[in-house]
């Protein structure tokens, strides 16, 4: 077997169909399962994916523990030589499958390799890591961190992963609820090189599923399941404690740090969030809320203010 395709299922019935359309269309010369894990579904997925006529699908079911949880049961009954995720929301371009797999079959020294992609949002702006215009044509990060802090060009279906390193990196962390996939990355990248294709061959898009009240109850989840960064990066450190003196990795871990910290404030936790903006803050993204974080971090007043401001923006987004 040459991939195993790996997809977390939660009330996707609205676009399961899709997702896996994207995969048995593909144009491939390589073989390849699919493993779906149902995470405690209440809609109509498990009987949409019942109905899928294709043999080299199988599914299995789980009750709600999160997508790690579910990734880590697909990872664990995996055969195939290489392996790769996506969201049941989500979908792949056609040769995906193939470009990705040549790509590592031609580059032993890579462990995974990614793609661009593209992100629809709910305002209906569509957004794609800057990178895929730099280059026009695949390449080896050999500063995996740095590529990563500048582009963040890594997202769960737009990597193609060696199972035999997927596995020995011990899948990803099931107490995280948040940021897993890029925690996941980050320790993948201590084993290995990583390799990139411009050219965009993914789409997140589950707009359907979060407009309207769906959209804010689905924030507020994340915005509570926001770990700190030193719970975060625990695994990744243990692995390759030098990364502590890596100016890449800070800088990774800072765009992660403002992400994070933004969460922490919104879900009430003004005291850490401050703490992490005083410790991080020099690495934060230099976009308009980073800038305005490390303006109002000196003094818990000022921070509080932001707070208030900042719920109440994402309160009243149209």
């Amino acid at each position: 077997m040459d991939l195993s395709i790996i997809i977390p299922v939660y009330n996707a019935a609205a676009l399961i169909d899709r997702c896996l359309d994207s995969i048995f269309g593909q144009t491939t010369q390589y073989s390849y399962e699919v493993i779906c894990v149902d995470d405690g579904s209440t809609d109509r997925s498990v009987e949409l994916i019942e109905a899928r006529k294709e043999a080299n699908i199988r599914l299995y079911r789980q009750l709600n523990a999160g997508p790690a949880m579910a990734r880590n049961k697909a990872l664990a009954e995996a055969k195939g030589k290489y392996v790769c995720y996506i969201d049941a929301d989500d979908y792949w371009e056609d040769t995906f499958f193939e470009k990705t797999i040549v790509f590592l079959e031609t580059h032993p020294e890579c462990i995974a390799v990614s793609v661009g992609q593209r992100h629809l949002t709910v305002s209906g702006n569509h957004i794609a890591p800057a990178c895929i215009n730099k280059y026009n044509t695949s390449i080896v990060l050999e500063d995996f961190f740095s590529f990563w802090a500048e582009w963040m060009h890594v997202c769960t279906g737009s990597i193609m992963i060696r199972t035999e390193y997927a596995k020995k990196a011990g899948g990803q962390r099931t107490e995280l609820r948040i940021t897993e996939d890029l925690e996941y990355w980050a320790l993948l990248a201590t084993y290995g090189k990583f390799g990139m294709l411009p050219e965009v061959l993914f789409t997140s898009d589950g707009t359907d599923l979060i407009k309207g009240d769906g959209w804010l109850k689905k924030m507020k989840i994340r915005w509570r399941n926001a770990p700190s960064i030193a719970d975060w990066e625990k695994r990744i450190i243990a692995a390759k404690p030098e990364l502590c003196d890596n100016e890449g990795y800070k800088n990774a871990r800072g765009r992660i740090s403002r992400n994070l910290t933004y969460c922490q404030l919104l879900s009430g936790r003004t005291t850490l969030s401050r703490q992490e903006a005083l410790k991080y803050g020099k690495y934060f993204t230099k976009d308009p809320i980073g800038r305005l974080m490390n303006l109002a971090k000196y003094t818990p007043v000022t921070w509080w203010m932001l707070a208030k401001f900042l719920r109440y923006r994402e309160y009243h987004r149209k």
